[in-house]
């Protein structure tokens, strides 16, 4: 396999490489048209992003490609996350790879998230307190747009260091749901689990306070005020109520329950016969 070369788009400005990354990529990997912003949307909040050099929220885009025989380059695998400078806190929102890309893995794109989180940071002379994600809660996933199983999703996530976050987490969703640039009054959803990983050795829930600058800028992105929002202070709440130190496995809670299915599904087959 050819070497992995890492672009950044938010350093390159490659606006081509974005588009692409983003029709043979980004939205097989993300069917649901609920789940993604169109990759002209993208443009225009990297550019924004970047432009406002004091502003909080930085979009970042970062590319794996590998060389063709014919010299050219093709797009292999990207992640989307926004680092919070208030907070000093990232935000994974998207990681995806081609479909049959050989000797590449999730690892691999977990890895440089953490590399560019942590080198952004240390632009705004920053520590990186703490790196999130928000994945799919399995029985609420809808199966149209299932494109890998959701607890195979959990599993890929927590062998690179991610952790449950246990709190019910809720999140703005707009008709058109787009970070920063709204206004309009918000349903809730609370269909994601919050997951953190671990950062400098620590686990996400040996911080709270961390935790909570995290929702409290990622609601900020949404144009909303935290401090005047009764989801964020339910949150704070049970973000409070978390023992320190707590490590879980989100995928083990979901792998349990499977075994006592199928368990009570034989014991009534028992019972029956």
């Amino acid at each position: 396999m050819n070497k992995l070369i890492i672009e950044n788009i938010h350093e390159t400005f490659n606006f081509k490489l974005l588009k692409e990354v983003y029709h043979d990529i980004l939205v097989p990997c993300f069917p649901d048209p609920e789940d993604h912003l169109s990759w002209k949307i993208m443009k225009k909040m990297v550019h924004q992003s970047f432009k406002n050099i004091n502003g909080n929220e930085k979009v970042l885009i970062s590319v794996s490609k590998q060389r063709q025989e014919d010299g050219s380059y093709k797009p292999v695998s990207f992640f989307v996350g926004i680092y919070y400078r208030r907070s000093q806190t990232g935000l994974i929102s998207y990681m995806g790879m081609r479909d049959g890309c050989r000797g590449l893995s999730a690892s691999n794109i977990q890895k440089q998230v953490h590399i560019e989180m942590e080198r952004i940071a240390s632009f705004y002379h920053h520590r990186l307190k703490g790196v999130f994600s928000l994945v799919d809660l399995p029985e609420k996933a809808n199966p149209r747009y299932i494109t890998l199983p959701p607890v195979q999703r959990i599993m890929i996530m927590e062998r690179n260091g991610a952790r449950h976050v246990p709190i019910d987490f809720y999140y703005p969703a707009f008709k058109t749901n787009i970070l920063s640039y709204l206004t309009a009054k918000p349903n809730y959803r609370n269909d994601a689990a919050l997951l953190g990983y671990r950062l400098h050795g620590s686990l996400p829930t040996d911080n709270p306070k961390v935790i909570k600058n995290f929702i409290d800028d990622f609601y900020r992105s949404y144009g909303i005020d935290p401090e005047q929002n009764a989801m964020v202070k339910r949150m704070y709440a049970a973000v409070d109520a978390i023992e320190k130190g707590t490590d879980i496995k989100l995928s083990q809670h979901y792998r349990t329950r499977k075994k006592e299915e199928v368990a009570m599904c034989a014991s009534k087959e028992r019972a029956v016969s």
